[in-house]
């Protein structure tokens, strides 16, 4: 019997010892695995990015969710130009409320998921933009975000390998001027 409480006692404490948190030498060899993230931009939540040939700032929500990035247009035309498929749109201004006209080839259809509803298809194209200091071109869905908060929507395909979002920020690219709000 005396046997029995011995093995028993000897199993918790080895159940204790396993529950017992790492030391920090211990989870420093752990994360020492994790990926330098040195060369990285963080960024906020909500940021200002510019779309290059219009000149044109919008608040953009940042989504580390979304695959592909969206701008909020306020009308659609489809045209055929040199018979490739282009597009007409336009995009409010928020400094002035004028409507900024852009025409760009359509790169693709892409088909966006919603819960709890039908697929909806939309155009692409793309769009050369600033976030922060980095000017890259990137495909944009288009859209009508008249009901969200924000008129751009950034998502992975802009993200992925230069920026960080902590959720704590908002407006912390140096090309917004810092922070605002």
């Amino acid at each position: 019997m005396n046997f029995k409480i011995v093995i028993t006692h000897l199993l918790l404490i080895f159940i204790l010892i396993l529950s017992l948190p790492l030391t920090a030498e211990s989870k420093a060899s752990e994360n020492a695995d994790c990926e330098d993230t040195a060369g990285l931009i963080i960024i906020g939540e909500v940021e200002k990015v510019t779309f290059m040939s219009k000149g044109l700032k919008l608040k953009a929500r940042i989504d580390t969710g979304a695959e592909t990035s969206s701008l909020g247009v306020d009308d659609q035309q489809p045209f055929e130009r040199d018979g490739k498929k282009w597009l007409r749109f336009s995009v409010k201004d928020p400094a002035n409320e004028k409507l900024i006209s852009f025409e760009r080839p359509i790169v693709r259809t892409a088909s966006i998921k919603r819960h709890g509803a039908e697929d909806m298809k939309r155009p692409v194209v793309k769009l050369k933009i600033m976030l922060g200091n980095i000017e890259m071109e990137r495909q944009f869905t288009l859209a009508d975000r008249s009901k969200y908060t924000f008129p751009v929507l950034i998502g992975r395909n802009v993200l992925s390998g230069k920026y960080l979002v902590d959720v704590n920020r908002k407006f912390s690219t140096k090309q917004t001027g810092g922070k605002e709000e």
